[in-house]
């Protein structure tokens, strides 16, 4: 099965319609979320669909707003495999909030390393080596499976998150940037993921389509890489989906 790891999911404008079609599908998606208010209402939503997993999320750019919402995090920690979308975002923009987000991400990955058999999707924007050097420093690495979404980091901090076993998802607009071969290029094969980052990149109104552009991507990522990944995407996939 094809899977989508960082979806978000109640951020669409047809969820319902897309959780109808993700019903009859051969697609997964991890539907990522943003704030752990939301964790409970989507899952209800998604209850009777199989082909969705919903991520306890607290993101970083809205930290500022929600981050009073950790303790409700750590309370539902317990409920789900999947967290994310979870990490650190260092952009001028949420400068502020620094602090911050350095004490709630410490708690989720201190948290996630005790519980263990964890999912994460992080968000690592301008504070990749930050993020790095909290997942280490819990042992998150070690009880857990560590994705980078979207990883816009140096060589160095590539190189690093790789040997401690770390997951990149890579998405479309990876291919378009010379940052974005290079770690499709760089990364262990058996650590390759998918993912869409809907509806930030796109919208889609037919799971059919989500489809196609996720086999389009792995023929790409197979371009970059001179060798064909799809089987290798699939079994890395599966490893993660439950």
């Amino acid at each position: 099965m094809l899977i989508d790891t960082h979806f978000h999911l109640d951020l669409t404008e047809n969820m319902q319609n897309l959780i109808q079609q993700l019903n009859s599908s051969s697609i997964g998606i991890i539907a990522v979320g943003t704030t752990p208010k939301a964790f409970k209402r989507e899952r209800e939503l998604v209850s009777n669909t199989k082909n969705v997993q919903v991520g306890l999320g607290l993101h970083p750019q809205l930290i500022m707003e929600r981050g009073h919402e950790i303790d409700l995090f750590l309370d539902l920690v317990k409920d789900s495999r999947y967290i994310g979308e979870v990490g650190l975002d260092f952009n001028a923009s949420y400068k502020n909030s620094k602090e911050q987000q350095i004490y709630c991400f410490r708690k989720i990955a201190e948290i996630s390393a005790l519980e263990g058999n964890k999912i994460l999707s992080i968000h690592s924007v301008k504070a990749t080596t930050e993020v790095i050097n909290e997942l280490n420093r819990a042992g998150t690495f070690k009880t857990c499976i560590c994705i980078f979404h979207w990883f816009t980091g140096s060589s160095t901090d590539r190189k690093k998150a790789s040997e401690m076993g770390a997951y990149f998802s890579i998405n479309p607009r990876m291919l378009k940037t010379k940052s974005g071969q290079e770690t499709i290029r760089s990364i262990p094969g058996d650590k390759i993921l998918l993912e869409t980052d809907v509806p930030f990149t796109r919208k889609y109104n037919k799971i059919d389509d989500l489809k196609l552009d996720l086999v389009d991507l792995i023929h790409c990522i197979s371009d970059i890489r001179g060798e064909e990944m799809m089987s290798q995407i699939n079994l890395n996939s599966n490893l993660i989906w439950d």
